[in-house]
Parts: C-alpha cells; sequence; structure tokens
C-alpha cells in the first residue's frame, strides 16, 4: 500500500512539472539534452523525426518544444510551420536546436514561429537557462491569460446582472408612471367635472331669470349650444371618470394579485 501511495504522489508531481519535448533524430543529441535538464523541474517526452513530433503534439501539448532544424524524415521548419498553423498547439514556444549559425537559418526560423535557438555542442548553462526562461514565461502566459478569462466571465455576468436590474428598474418605473397617470386621470376628471356642473346649474338659473323666448333666434341657438355643449363635456368627463376608476382600481386589484402569487 505504501508502494502505491508514493507511485500515485510521484504521477501527481509529474503531471505538475512542465512537460519539454525532445525532437531530434540522433540519440545521442536527445540523452545529452535530457542529462542536462534532467534536474527534476520537467518532465519530457522524446521524439525521433517530424511526423512522431507532430503526433505528440496534438496527443499531448507540451510546455516547451526543443526541434533540431535537420530531421531525417523532413526539417524543423516545416514541423514548427505546421504547429503554428493549428491554432489550437499554435502558441507552443518552439527552441531549435542546430549547428547552423548563419544569419539566415535563424531569421527562417524566427519566421516560422520559433521563440529561440541553442547551437550545437550544447553548452548545459545555455540550455538551462534558456529552457527555464522559456518556460516559466510560457507559464506566466498561461496565468494572464486564464485571469483574463476570468476577467471575461466576471464582466459578462456583471453585465447581464445590469441588464436585468435595468428592465426590472425599467418595469417598475412604467408601472409607477401608468399609476400615476390612473391616479391623474380620476382626479382631473373629477376636478374639471365638479366647476363645469356648477357652471351648467348657472345656466340654467340665468335661463330661468329671463324671458328666453324674448331672444331672438340666433341668440336663442347659441345659448342652446353652449348649453348642450357643457351637458355633453359633462357627460363626456363622468364616462371617463369612471373608466379611469374602474381601470385604477383594476390595476390595484392586478398588482396586489402579483405580489401575491409571488409570495
Amino acid at each position: 500500500m505504501e508502494t502505491q501511495k508514493t507511485n500515485n504522489q510521484s504521477t501527481s508531481q509529474d503531471m505538475s512539472k512542465p512537460l519539454v519535448l525532445l525532437v531530434d533524430d540522433v540519440p545521442q543529441n536527445v540523452q545529452i539534452l535530457h542529462q542536462i535538464l534532467n534536474t527534476g523541474e520537467y518532465s519530457f517526452a522524446i521524439a525521433t523525426s517530424g511526423e512522431e513530433a507532430l503526433h505528440l503534439v496534438e496527443k499531448k501539448p507540451p510546455d516547451l518544444i526543443l526541434l533540431d532544424i535537420m530531421l531525417g524524415d523532413t526539417d524543423g521548419f516545416e514541423v514548427c510551420a505546421r504547429i503554428k498553423s493549428n491554432p489550437l498547439i499554435s502558441e507552443i514556444p518552439i527552441i531549435f536546436l542546430t549547428a547552423k549559425v548563419a544569419v539566415e537559418d535563424k531569421i527562417q526560423g524566427f519566421e516560422v514561429g520559433a521563440v529561440d535557438y541553442i547551437t550545437k555542442p550544447f553548452e548545459d548553462a545555455e540550455v538551462l537557462a534558456r529552457v527555464r526562461t522559456h518556460i516559466q514565461l510560457k507559464r506566466s502566459i498561461d496565468i494572464i491569460k486564464e485571469y483574463n478569462r476570468q476577467l471575461t466571465e466576471t464582466l459578462q455576468e456583471m453585465q447581464q446582472s445590469f441588464n436585468e436590474l435595468k428592465q426590472s428598474q425599467d418595469s417598475k418605473l412604467a408601472r409607477e408612471k401608468e399609476d400615476t397617470v390612473r391616479k391623474l386621470a380620476v382626479s382631473a376628471s373629477h376636478e374639471i367635472n365638479q366647476p363645469l356642473t356648477v357652471l351648467l346649474g348657472y345656466f340654467d338659473l340665468l335661463k330661468e331669470s329671463f324671458d328666453f323666448q324674448s331672444l331672438n333666434p340666433i341668440q336663442q341657438k347659441y345659448f342652446n349650444r353652449a348649453e348642450t355643449g357643457m351637458k355633453k363635456l359633462i357627460y363626456v368627463l363622468e364616462k371617463f371618470r369612471k373608466f379611469s376608476h374602474i381601470y385604477y382600481i383594476e390595476g390595484e386589484i392586478s398588482e396586489r394579485s402579483s405580489h401575491t402569487d409571488k409570495r
């Protein structure tokens, strides 16, 4: 049981270590690189051809690739270009391994997407320093991307909450405005109807205070039109008042029912 527990802990530690893919068709070069980098900081995958490297990268993307330019089945430039053309694995940093030091070769390597070069024969300190630098840079970029993803999700959630709150406030404001209009309609119709009724009463008294028949036909017509207009206006206002009152009462009942349902 103790051995199994130790093995599980070792596997867990290896999974947390940065994975470095070593790609070289010369086994001795792979062995040298492994010896230099085998400090306990990294886990390793090994490929001896371009096609094998591509298969491993797609199966389990490493944190860093050390890629020889001169491979048996293809060259490192083509392998690098194919990796960079795949959006799922394009951001894996690639360091070329080469005995070539020509400026043109370095430029070509950078153009296809490499981040650095390590020249042969290998210098231990240089290999360790370049690998450590690019591993740390890759990890830092991954952390920043994760923070950005979380921040984006948080902002989206905040925006959604804001929109929902705004809709709720808009609905509440609309209900408040509608309620105000209802109350105003009832109050206004009452305030206007009352003086009109009084005015019509005075109009009747005025009509009784003199001989209506003594007025000429045109005066009688204007008098009748005024009386008819006031009666019609009072009738319309009374209908409006009753309708507004019913509408207002129904609105209150509906709103109370809504609150009751929510409870």
